[in-house]
């Protein structure tokens, strides 16, 4: 038996109807079901919902990017997924959307991932693939791949409110809006997310208002895609709208990709409940304890040891257990990197001081190298139901002088004198070394650095002069501002490539003891190339880089020959009779 209604008489016809079964009517017990059918009418196609004119549409103007036109069912998504020149390279997977697609990432595990679907998305950018976790932003003028969460727009409307009721203040709509990129949510001037619970009818400033049936991202996800719900009649995800991207963000906030809503009247929703989540620190996490309550947990101050070779953060285990947290499943950004060792009532992770190993991220300026990483931690209820506590933790390494791993750490940087140009056997350090005016000095450099991919030693000026002093006067230059000073006396065999350096000389100065002095450079070859290029004498820029203390050897004791000649005179005598007849006579 059923009961029908007409709701609709537009461009389409819809009609309500409640469904029960005749046995459950007599006895009672009966659950009231709705059912809603909706066609287009004549002179229209579509799915009922949406429906196109036929004689406006066939001239090709009614289909938004990513559809195409059908004259049976209207505009029907083009699935790019399947079209020969696959948009997607290996070993990324290629997702169909609503006009458009996603090239999602395989985790590599799923110790970090979140509840759903928490695949990265890429995205392509001028025939370039971004990175894991940014999106082609139009900054300046000119699309780039670009972190949203540093590039993003305020969406700041009180009417997105849970608690705004549409019919008593006026209903909104997202379907007409032009999302532009990426979006944070605001109520007044506290950052807010969309509810991950169902919202009721009506509420957020409009009839449906859409929420996320799945937890935010974490942070080690990236960009991912999330499903929408819109709450209609008696079903919370009566409506499943496109999808958008969220991204979560340090900082205890999330942004979003909006996309327009199919119809009206349908907005996105801001929840009131999480604007407690914008007083996290940066130890803190934002917990929801049931539908409705978000709460701060505890702070956790961790420990921090930047050593030589290694990075270390602790945390109390009294802190810990304050905080309902399991030392068990925290690991740095690289969820594969979880080690740990109790050690003086405390819980200790490490990791080597080297980029990119476990997630570190090492950047440099003219006086510092900066490595981060992040610790996370999960509570004791679980990793998979819950969004762990962040910790994120930096390392600063004055790079000055000799001081390139931390303060009170010295790095070895060292200069040899070398018997040939193998540069294998050098001459015993802290000992004069006699050499003959006018031979071949054989010199090399090196430095200890763990960032043996990253940091290269640079030959800036090297010099002699007749003190061990690198400051005094007169000096004789071999190599200045990065290039030799006279090519056919001075080959640099090494300089900006690598940990060590070495350049061979003719010995020449007018004192019998000398001292050879040479100042270097740490170069961060991150940045650009940091071989000097040399012209005219002068070298050309190279990337920013750190100067260091010159290093001095010697005494280098000069051997000089006294040359004595002797001239031959040959005197022509012209004798009677005899002939000619040499005298030789010497001077």
């Amino acid at each position: 038996m059923t009961s029908t209604v007409l709701l609709d008489e537009i461009n389409c016809n819809c009609f309500l109807a409640e469904l029960y079964s005749p046995v459950e009517r007599e006895r009672g017990d009966a659950f009231q079901t709705w059912s809603v059918t909706c066609t287009c009418q004549d002179g229209f196609v579509g799915d009922g919902i949406t429906c196109y004119d036929l004689d406006f549409c066939a001239k090709g103007s009614c289909c938004r990017q990513g559809y195409g036109w059908s004259s049976e069912l209207g505009c029907v998504d083009v699935d790019e997924c399947s079209l020969p020149d696959q948009p997607c390279s290996p070993p990324q997977v290629c997702e169909n959307t609503p006009g458009s697609f996603n090239c999602l990432v395989p985790p590599e595990d799923d110790l970090h991932s979140s509840p759903g679907d928490s695949r990265s998305v890429q995205f392509q950018c001028g025939g370039r693939q971004c990175p894991v976790g940014e999106d082609c932003i139009s900054v300046g003028g000119s699309s780039l791949c670009a972190d949203p969460c540093l590039h993003y727009s305020v969406l700041n409307d009180d009417w997105r409110s849970t608690t705004n009721y549409g019919p008593a203040n006026g209903y909104h709509c997202d379907s007409s809006v032009n999302w532009q990129g990426w979006y944070r949510l605001f109520l007044g001037n506290t950052s807010v997310q969309m509810p991950e619970r169902c919202v009721e009818r009506y509420m957020c400033g409009t009839e449906i208002p859409l929420w996320l049936p799945l937890a935010h991202p974490q942070l080690l996800d990236g960009v991912v895609q999330r499903s929408v719900c819109g709450h209609y009649y008696y079903d919370c995800c009566y409506w499943r709208q496109n999808p958008i991207h969220v991204k979560a963000c340090y900082g205890n906030y999330y942004v979003y990709k909006f996309v327009p809503t199919t119809t009206c009247n349908m907005a996105y929703c801001a929840d009131v409940n999480t604007t407690v989540c914008s007083t996290c620190g940066v130890f803190d996490a934002c917990v929801r304890d049931n539908e409705t309550t978000w709460n701060v947990r505890g702070k956790v101050t961790p420990e921090l040891v930047c050593g030589r070779s290694l990075l270390k953060v602790g945390l109390p285990n009294v802190y810990l257990e304050a905080a309902g947290l399991d030392a068990s499943s925290a690991h740095l950004a690289d969820g594969r990197c979880s080690a740990h060792e109790d050690h003086n009532g405390s819980v200790w992770y490490q990791v080597e001081r080297r980029e990119g190993l476990c997630g570190n991220t090492l950047e440099t300026n003219t006086t510092h190298a900066v490595y981060s990483n992040s610790l996370l931690v999960y509570p004791v209820d679980g990793r998979n139901v819950s969004r762990p506590f962040g910790f994120p933790f930096s390392c600063v390494y004055p790079l000055e002088t000799e001081s390139l791993v931390r303060v009170g750490a010295k790095a070895k940087a060292s200069m040899s004198l070398y018997r040939d140009s193998n540069y294998t056997q050098p001459y015993p350090a802290g000992q004069p070394v006699t050499l003959i005016a006018g031979s071949s000095l054989h010199v090399g450099v090196s430095i200890e650095e763990s960032e043996a991919e990253r940091f290269v030693v640079v030959l800036e000026d090297c010099y002699t002069t007749e003190s061990p002093s690198p400051d005094n006067l007169p000096r004789t230059y071999m190599i200045q501002d990065r290039c030799p000073t006279n090519r056919t006396q001075v080959t640099v065999e090494e300089s900006g490539s690598s940990h060590r350096a070495s350049f061979s000389a003719l010995l020449q100065g007018e004192y019998r003891y000398i001292f050879l002095h040479c100042s270097l450079s740490l170069c961060d070859q991150g940045s650009s190339s940091c071989t000097p290029v040399c012209s005219r004498r002068r070298s050309r820029s190279v990337s920013k880089s750190i100067r260091l203390k010159p290093l001095t050897i010697g005494p280098i004791i000069c051997k000089y020959f006294t040359l004595v000649m002797t001239y031959i005179v040959y005197e022509l005598i012209y004798c009677r009779g005899f002939g000619p007849k040499c005298r030789v006579v010497g001077k």
